[in-house]
């Protein structure tokens, strides 16, 4: 089965389940369908079942950040969903997750340095630079032709008070805001709508840019990690993570997945829309074949072909002698 556009699986679900005047809730239905399939969980009957919390390998990214002499946290990248594996390469060793309540039990000297072992995450930071001091915030964007959406920022200000504010874009023209923002605070930027242009928030002090949003991105998120002890020097982390899969924002976006589980996707959607109509038994059936559908995609994602955990010293020949493996790889008889 070929890749498919949301047109393309619009166009079919509708005409599958016979339904062609719900076409911006069949949308819904798909981007429902890929967030489902990102988290699989529930398609398993057993909390723990194997594949119960499956990270898919085609989401697996790779990120690598220079810690700094007495910096104890560090921003990840906006894409990142879940953390496989960290480990610093200067001197190499596996940086471990380390929960909150054995926090105290193992680390009881919190603010010491030197090569990190363990590791935390934080919050949810929604600027990709934070505000150095006290500032009112601005906001443009790149086209003329964004002038009725907003952009809200949730936040503290620089009284300890919890805030929001709206600011209505005028195209390239800069929108100032009103509101002084306490430093170093977590901040919250979201857009009402899609734009056309690139979205900029930046602080009024200098023009510095704390995050950037693409046209179909209504809001940014990055996570904070802490590192254990505080690194002492200048290391390399080596990150592996795992992204989210894309919604379909417009016809011509195809799915990330494989295009041998397009159907699964397809199926997905169909039983939403067999809910929505009341059709209940067509749900029950469909929603079935599309929860295994989900398992099959999870096993086959889970295989490693290549896995060899043992090694043979030699191999048997027909007349049940010993065949050895010499380092030319020719193969010879003993």
């Amino acid at each position: 089965m070929a890749l498919k556009t949301r047109l393309a699986l619009r166009t079919q679900i509708a005409t599958d389940t016979r339904e062609t005047q719900i076409n911006s809730t069949i949308d819904e239905y798909i981007n429902q369908t890929v967030q489902e399939i990102q988290s699989p969980a529930w398609a398993f009957e057993q909390t723990g079942q194997k594949g119960y919390e499956h990270k898919w390998s085609f989401n697996r990214r790779k990120y690598t950040l220079a810690t700094v002499a007495s910096t104890e946290f560090y921003q990840l990248p906006r894409d990142l969903d879940a953390i496989g594996l960290i480990r610093q390469t200067t001197s190499p060793q596996k940086i471990r997750f380390i929960p909150d309540d054995l926090f105290y039990d193992y680390i009881p000297n919190p603010t010491a340095t030197g090569n990190p072992k363990w590791y935390r995450i934080w919050e949810e930071e929604g600027v990709s630079v934070r505000l150095t001091a006290d500032d009112t915030i601005e906001v443009l964007s790149s086209s003329s032709s964004d002038t009725t959406q907003t952009v809200r920022i949730v936040g503290t200000d620089s009284n300890g008070l919890s805030r929001t504010e709206s600011l209505t874009l005028t195209g390239e023209t800069f929108v100032p805001g009103t509101i002084t923002w306490n430093a170093g605070d977590v901040l919250r930027i979201s857009k009402s709508a899609s734009t056309v242009g690139i979205i900029t928030v930046r602080k009024a002090t200098l023009d510095v840019t704390l995050v950037q949003l693409a046209p179909t991105e209504l809001s940014a998120r990055f996570k904070i990690i802490s590192f254990y002890p505080i690194p002492s020097s200048a290391i390399s982390v080596y990150i592996e993570y795992y992204t989210r899969i894309r919604n379909l924002e417009g016809d011509n976006d195809v799915p990330d997945i494989d295009e041998k589980w397009i159907w699964i996707i397809r199926l997905g959607a169909m039983a939403k829309v067999y809910q929505y109509q009341g059709k209940l038994e067509l749900f029950t059936a469909t929603q079935g074949m599309y929860s295994a559908g989900v398992r099959s995609m999870v096993r086959a994602d889970m295989q490693n072909l290549d896995y060899i955990p043992t090694l043979r010293s030699g191999l048997r020949n027909q007349q049940g002698g010993w065949i050895s493996l010499e380092d030319s790889y020719t193969i010879t008889e003993v």
